[in-house]
């Protein structure tokens, strides 16, 4: 699942041709990666198993999704009212770790894919992508 990290205010650029910017940021959430059970669990040997599953670019335990505070330039064309946003790819699932006739259930969770993106707020079709919906939510 993709999810907002931050988001700008909308920038309203107006009809005067090709207009180039950046734009403030604002925190929407920060992803962080864990290991969370409700008793003693080999962390390390948990996110392990986790991250294999998981595939290449998943961040270790303890890393926060990136801030940037600050868009990229970008580029608008026409008149329109934009909003500009970060997001990460968070990847979640429940374990269970046994251990000496032990067993533990939990969550492991973590984050990949970092992205940037600009919806049209005054677009005629509605977002048909969860992010870009979420980003409509939060800030158009």
């Amino acid at each position: 699942m993709t999810v907002v990290t931050e988001v700008s205010d909308v920038i309203r650029v107006p009809d005067s041709g090709s207009k180039s910017f950046t734009a403030d940021l604002r925190p929407v959430r920060t992803v962080e990666s864990f290991v969370d059970g409700p008793g003693p669990v080999d962390a390390s040997a948990v996110f392990a198993v986790f991250a294999k599953q998981a595939g290449e670019g998943i961040a270790q335990v303890g890393v926060a999704s990136p801030r940037s505070l600050r868009s990229g330039l970008i580029t608008v064309e026409r008149a329109a009212a934009v909003v500009t946003y970060e997001s990460v790819q968070q990847v979640e699932t429940g374990f269970t770790y046994r251990c000496g006739g032990v067993a533990v259930s939990g969550v492991v969770r973590s984050w990949r894919r970092p992205r940037s993106g600009i919806m049209q707020c005054d677009a005629k079709k509605p977002p048909a992508v969860d992010v870009v919906r979420e980003v409509a939510a939060l800030a158009c």
